[in-house]
């Protein structure tokens, strides 16, 4: 028999030994594999079947051949692998376990130097742990819902741009296009953990691609903060399968997070999808674990920032410099010059990064506009961005619409479910402005006249960025929508289901801060049984009103279709109101009118919205 490491023969031995303990230490060991950390340790979750079974799947993350879906069997291993010391390369690879399974008295060793485990210690200098939360990025499919990655703070001395920071990504290789979203849904990219100093993590996120950063300062013990550190360093050698929607970026933060701190049970709140602004919520959720938030805008929002805090002077001359790269602050008061260079500086720094600028036309200007700052003693009349619209504070993710409307005289009743994102007439607090994302949105019908139930619509995927250009900015305003329709035959009123595709691109402009306007050149491509021919292609222009007041919102939208089968030809017009109750519930109503060769159809719904 095995107590603790010893080799116990005796049976006096044996009766003075268990004198001290309630339990044998084969019973202390069966528990502890049940334990809710040694669980979250080695990142189990029980099946429906009642079984475990690990969310990393690399083989060299388990001692036991059998660790993936056998608790029991890896921590057996584990501890006979600690006490046996034999093997210090793969002993080094599990300090976090190391520490649980010392803390519980199951191993009496001492961890070896591990010398690389203790540069990891050395380079990182841990002194707090920080979850980051980034905007969504419109450029990148991966990163539509925004991003969280983790921060160790760092104990020494100035910045914290000197910590480093785990990102935990697909390993996409340089895979593009269809194949890339079929992967990255179905588990075909692998996902692991990669090490970034801060400022490189700032660097790419705030300045090249222009998303803001919120960082929650998080609240854990100095134990487990050690913790974390170390079990990072154990994840930092594993891989796992990269879901999209499920197992992603946030989704291995939390177990991560629970394996610290068991009873944050972080990880059972996303059973099917896992959204990263909802982790961050989840976070901020749990009593005492979050205990500051710090805002890092981007250069970008910085820019807009300053631009609608200069005066019309000020603004005058910036104007002239980013149109014509020519300075002169001429009439200006000192502070307002030195604001105006300063914007210019940055904007020029913004340009390079872009590569809107070669490297000598940056330099020439900068050089330009260091001089001109340098000579002026006032400081700038900007007031400095401090705060931005938390994503904290944001509606819920998933939607629930249910209401009632008349299509060409005949009443029906509709329940439409989205399970993510957000649409343009949502509330938008703490959003990404302009920006719509919908996932597997689907609606279903009850005709009065016909008693019976049709699937109205199923969108699989549905996205608008409209993004108004500036005089500093010139953005691509861009949708693109696939899904299943049901539509109806002018011809012979007969109805079916085709499949839509469109995908367009044009330009936006803010007549106001609260009101767009937009203008979109659209591919249409639709395919369907009960269609001519089967399929039919088209080109469209639209053009769209996007407004808020208040807590009224809406959009308004008329488009012609140019088409390949007389059957595409039509001109839609469409307009949506929408009243915010609260941050979560609405009411809505839509209108539909379309022109079909002379078949008009014209709909009108009324719906109440909640968000949960």
């Amino acid at each position: 028999m095995r107590v603790f490491g010893l080799k116990v023969f005796s049976a006096p031995f044996v009766f003075f030994l268990l004198s001290f303990f309630p339990f044998s230490p084969q019973a202390t060991e069966t528990s502890l594999a049940s334990d809710s950390q040694w669980l979250a340790l080695g990142h189990y979750r029980r099946q429906w079947t009642g079984s475990y079974r690990s969310t990393i799947d690399s083989p060299g993350f388990f001692v036991s051949s059998e660790g993936k879906t056998n608790p029991q069997a890896e921590l057996n291993a584990t501890i006979e692998l600690f006490e046996a010391g034999s093997d210090e390369k793969k002993i080094c690879l599990f300090p976090a376990r190391y520490a649980y399974l010392r803390r519980k008295g199951l191993v009496t060793r001492r961890f070896p130097e591990c010398r690389e485990y203790r540069q990891f210690l050395s380079d990182v200098a841990p002194a707090g742990i920080t979850l980051l939360f980034t905007d969504a990025y419109m450029n990148n499919p991966s990163s539509l819902f925004g991003h969280t990655l983790i921060r160790i703070d760092t104990a020494r001395k100035g910045t914290q741009l000197l910590a480093h920071g785990m990102n935990y990504g697909a390993f996409t290789g340089d895979e593009r296009g269809v194949l890339f979203a079929v992967y990255g849904l179905t588990g075909g990219y692998y996902g692991g953990f990669t090490l970034k100093p801060y400022y490189d993590i700032i660097n790419t996120y705030n300045n090249i691609e222009n998303r803001d950063i919120w960082e929650l300062q998080l609240n854990l013990t100095p134990r487990e903060q050690k913790m974390f550190v170390a079990h990072l360093w154990e994840l930092g050698h594993a891989q796992s399968r990269y879901y999209f929607f499920g197992r992603n970026c946030s989704y291995m933060l939390m177990e991560a997070l629970d394996a610290v701190r068991p009873s944050l049970r972080l990880a059972d709140d996303f059973p099917m999808q896992t959204i990263p602004l909802d982790t961050v919520k989840a976070v901020n959720a749990r009593s005492g674990l979050v205990k500051a938030v710090h805002y890092r805008p981007s250069r970008q929002s910085r820019l807009n920032d300053q631009y609608r805090q200069m005066t019309a002077a000020q603004k005058k001359a910036f104007e002239k410099f980013v149109l014509n790269d020519e300075y002169g602050p001429e009439g200006l008061t000192p502070e307002e010059q030195a604001g105006v260079a300063e914007a210019a500086y940055q904007f020029v720094q913004y340009q390079y990064v872009a590569k809107n600028i070669d490297l000598k036309d940056y330099r020439r200007q900068s050089f330009k506009l260091l001089v001109a700052r340098n000579n002026l003693k006032a400081k700038d009349n900007f007031k400095p961005l401090t705060e931005g619209k938390s994503p904290l504070k944001t509606h819920e993710a998933m939607r629930l619409s249910a209401g009632a409307g008349v299509r060409n005289g005949q009443g029906f009743q509709q329940l439409e479910f989205r399970p993510a994102y957000h649409s343009l007439t949502d509330d938008s607090y703490g959003m990404l402005p302009g920006a719509e994302i919908n996932f597997l949105n689907f609606a279903v019908r009850h005709y009065d006249g016909r008693n019976n139930y049709v699937l109205q619509k199923f969108d699989l995927v549905g996205i608008r960025s409209i993004s108004p250009v500036n005089v500093m900015f010139r953005p691509l305003s861009y949708q693109i929508r696939a899904g299943i329709d049901r539509e109806t035959n002018p011809d012979n009123e007969e109805e079916g289901y085709a499949f839509n595709l469109t995908a367009g691109a044009g330009g936006s402009y803010a007549f106001a801060e609260s009101l767009k306007g937009y203008l979109l050149l659209n591919n249409h491509l639709s395919y369907g049984g009960f269609l001519p021919h089967n399929q039919w292609a088209g080109i469209g222009a639209a053009a769209g009103l996007l407004g808020e007041w208040k807590n009224f919102r809406f959009g308004l939208e008329a488009e012609k279709i140019y088409a390949t089968s007389a059957f595409g030809d039509r001109s839609e017009y469409k307009a949506e109101v929408v009243y915010g109750l609260t941050r979560n519930t609405a009411l809505a109503l839509n209108y539909l009118y379309q022109d079909n060769r002379g078949h008009d159809t014209e709909e009108s719904l009324f719906s109440f919205r909640v968000h949960f």
